[in-house]
């Protein structure tokens, strides 16, 4: 069962790709471009806004990262993208019970995911650095996705070894 805060997947048409593509930027630009960025305690929540060149410039990697899947060339997964309304809510309401939330120290900086685990949904953070960070304050998201059963069991295991639980 969807919690009352989060919104119904997308019904894409599948038959039109580029009216698909339409449908999903717009929505990414309302809930992350046109928009007061979400706040996770304290920390500024922003999407990566570099043009991504295997889309010719036209989408950003924050975009891209969110509806696509892949290593190297990537292709738009419909099960994600479907998804995509789900993105902004879970940041908005991340303190839910419905949602796991907890960082895990990687070797380059530590992320903080955001597991919706009874529906096989996560939003991975990490500290955004560079040119862009205006403070230490912001964390970037680097992507979202559907779990599936084996990407499932790592989740749990690094939940297990959390650095923090929120």
């Amino acid at each position: 069962m969807l919690p009352d805060w989060l919104p119904s997947a997308l019904t894409l048409a599948g038959s039109s790709y580029q009216n698909d593509i339409a449908t999903l930027h717009e929505l990414f630009v309302n809930d992350f471009v046109g928009t007061t960025p979400a706040v996770i305690e304290g920390y500024n929540i922003l999407v990566n806004n570099r043009t991504d060149p295997a889309w010719n410039h036209e989408y950003t990697y924050g975009f891209t990262h969110m509806i696509t899947r892949g290593e190297g060339e990537r292709s738009i997964d419909y099960d994600r993208a479907k998804k995509l309304p789900w993105v902004r809510a879970i940041l908005d309401n991340y303190t839910s019970p419905e949602v796991t939330a907890f960082w895990y120290s990687r070797p380059k900086a530590d992320r903080l995911y955001l597991w919706l685990q009874e529906l096989d949904f996560v939003v991975i953070l990490t500290p955004l650095v560079g040119k862009r960070a205006s403070s230490t304050s912001d964390r970037i998201i680097v992507t979202a996705y559907c779990i599936d059963s084996g990407r499932q069991y790592e989740l749990k295991r690094m939940l297990k070894k959390a650095s923090k639980i929120l």
